[in-house]
């Protein structure tokens, strides 16, 4: 049987939340479609009686700026309207693009949204790797008005958001990262293109004039005890406050990353490669996010 819905288009985004309120949770906002059309049509959710098209709200919701310290982007920014933006400029955000290059193919980067990877929540969510590794926030907006959550908060399982079904993700922020910092993300798999990753992760580096890692902060597609994003705090302590060397770096691969990942085996790899690839994913992220702020180059 063909899923049947109805489609709403909103008027604004007042328009939209209250809709999302009247009708939750039978309603379910649509951005690039690209994750929630496929699941939809897969039968891996129950299909919602209406689809809430934001298209509408483009005007109001898709920018990247820097306003009173902070990076925001509103949340139907599209892939390739980041890679327009600053933030494939400069080295201290790095990160972003080296997560183009491996995302999806041509046509997705056209399509898909920040906010809708997000809402997607699952450890193929290229752009939760990435944002965590630079402490982001999410802003949710809903009848009630306003309300900011950090992105760790908000991913509370696979495919589900710590949000009620009748708010609505309107921007992502971090912090304008200082000078001498930079990150790298790495996503390992067999293929070049349309990749889900065999090892996903991200390194946000901030070094001092003399050499000590002044702050870090690492992410992976998956943490112990949970198959969604998570950053790897242990290692980040391990890190902080010491002068970064290679040999210093193996060691937090090495002996303390095992200790809070937790890989799974499937039809595609097992978890012990997943596990060794992770630690090459956290020495690479590292050393690379290190060369970046010596360089200057992206």
């Amino acid at each position: 049987m063909v899923a049947i819905f109805e489609i709403y288009r909103p008027s604004s985004l007042d328009d939209a939340v209250e809709f999302l309120h009247k009708h939750a949770p039978d309603a379910r906002p649509l951005a690039g479609g690209t994750e929630l059309l496929i699941l939809i049509r897969d039968k891996k959710i129950k299909p919602p009686k209406y689809l809430v098209d934001l298209s509408p709200l483009r005007k109001d919701l898709s920018y990247v700026k820097l306003e009173n310290g902070l990076v925001k982007i509103g949340a139907l920014t599209t892939v390739w309207e980041l890679s327009e933006s600053f933030l494939h400029r400069d080295p201290r955000y790095a990160g972003f693009k080296d997560v183009w290059h491996k995302f999806g193919t041509m046509h997705l980067r056209f399509v898909a949204t920040i906010g809708g990877n997000i809402a997607t929540a699952t450890d193929f969510s290229d752009y939760i790797v990435l944002l965590l590794a630079y402490g982001a926030n999410v802003k949710l907006r809903s009848v009630d008005g306003e309300r900011v959550v950090p992105l760790e908060e908000l991913i509370a399982d696979r495919r589900q958001l710590a949000a009620r079904p009748d708010e609505l993700v309107v921007e992502v922020a971090f912090p304008e990262p200082p000078p001498r910092s930079s990150s790298s993300f790495e996503k390992f798999d067999r293929r070049q293109i349309l990749i889900a990753g065999i090892a996903n992760g991200c390194s946000y580096l901030h070094l001092d004039e003399g050499g000590k890692i002044a702050d870090v902060r690492i992410s992976f597609d998956m943490v112990k005890g949970k198959r969604i994003p998570g950053r790897v705090k242990p290692v980040e302590d391990f890190l902080r406050g010491k002068v970064f060397t290679e040999e210093l770096v193996t060691r937090a691969a090495e002996e303390v990353l095992p200790s809070v990942m937790e890989k799974y085996t499937d039809w595609w790899t097992t978890a012990e490669y997943r596990l060794e690839m992770s630690k090459v994913t956290l020495k690479r992220t590292l050393l690379i996010a290190k060369k970046r702020i010596e360089g200057g180059a992206l």
